[in-house]
């Protein structure tokens, strides 16, 4: 179940949510401190770490030392 960073739109307090991705569709999350249901998404800034060298943004592992077959073991369809 994921956990939702939210606004109320109300009273502005900001929480955080574990609800199912209904519940947050169909607006059944209410804020904790007034208990309205008029809430706003918080978005949050996400690090990506990326490696030195790497032969492909998309592949994963393709930059790593134990990956001497190129991107993706040299199956990349990405063509790197």
């Amino acid at each position: 179940m994921p956990y939702y960073d939210l606004r109320c739109e109300d009273c502005q307090k900001e929480f955080n949510a574990k609800a199912t991705v209904q519940e947050r569709t169909y607006g059944l999350i209410s804020c904790p401190s007034c208990g309205s249901s008029s809430l706003a998404t918080i978005y949050k800034k996400v690090n990506v770490l990326r490696f030195k060298g790497k032969d492909c943004d998309v592949c994963p592992g393709s930059g790593l030392p134990s990956n001497r077959g190129g991107c993706c073991g040299g199956a990349c369809s990405h063509h790197h």
